[in-house]
């Protein structure tokens, strides 16, 4: 099982991979805690904010084509969430607001994901001590998904090889049995990855392999971002 298809950047040697998974968390947590808490953007934050973002993907070594593809795959929720509040007593302008807000947010989870593997975030919030049920939940989300992911790739692939360009909308009566037999047999596929991981001696407190250590760089890192934050936040340009 591969988890290429969303750890494609996370092996990469810059200053930024190596950081510890707390400190970028934090600060990825915090910047995400900052844009929301903003009132209203004045012109220095709607700039200064995404600014940031392009800035660490600058200095993660993170194709921005790429962010801007895992940016836009999450996109029509915040998008969704946006028609719904069209419909309420918000104005434009905080309409306009809430969205840069959305974007902002999403820019910086997939960054975060982009330069840090996903098993390292675990033991991260582990060590941060959310609830374990929650990090072994993200866990099989996280090794499921492959499995769901590889079935899905073969479905399309087969839906692919009958299709003899025949009127395509009726291609789309054949998607509930698609998704149907795409749910059964990852659900196949799950029980006999949980049977194989519990021959192997899986248990709920297991140690992650890489141990994390938070050192010098983190510190700088972390210090650096709470000054970027606070100037782009409270800061006063002329």
């Amino acid at each position: 099982m591969t988890h290429q298809w969303h750890d494609s950047y996370r092996h990469q040697i810059t200053p930024a991979h190596h950081l510890d998974p707390r400190s970028k968390l934090f600060v990825g947590l915090l910047f995400i805690a900052v844009v929301l808490l903003t009132p209203r953007f004045t012109p220095v934050q709607a700039a200064g904010y995404p600014a940031l973002i392009l800035i660490a993907a600058a200095l993660s070594g993170v194709r921005l084509r790429l962010l801007a593809v895992r940016f836009l795959t999450i996109m029509p929720f915040a998008l969704l969430m946006g028609v719904s509040a069209l419909f309420s007593h918000l104005s434009h302008q905080e309409w306009l607001g809430m969205l840069g807000k959305a974007m902002c947010s999403i820019a910086a989870m997939s960054l975060l994901m982009l330069t840090t593997p996903f098993p390292d975030l675990l033991r991260a919030l582990e060590q941060l001590h959310l609830p374990r049920l929650l990090v072994m939940f993200l866990a099989f989300l996280y090794r499921y998904g492959g499995v769901l992911y590889e079935d899905a790739v073969h479905l399309e692939r087969a839906w692919a090889a009958r299709y003899f360009g025949r009127f395509w909308l009726r291609q789309w009566a054949h998607l509930g049995n698609i998704l149907a037999a795409l749910f059964i047999r990852s659900y196949e596929r799950a029980e006999r990855v949980f049977a194989a991981m519990q021959a192997r001696g899986f248990s709920s407190g297991a140690a992650g392999v890489r141990l994390l250590h938070f050192g010098f760089s983190d510190a700088i890192f972390v210090c650096g971002g709470l000054l970027l934050l606070a100037a782009v936040r409270w800061g006063r340009f002329s």
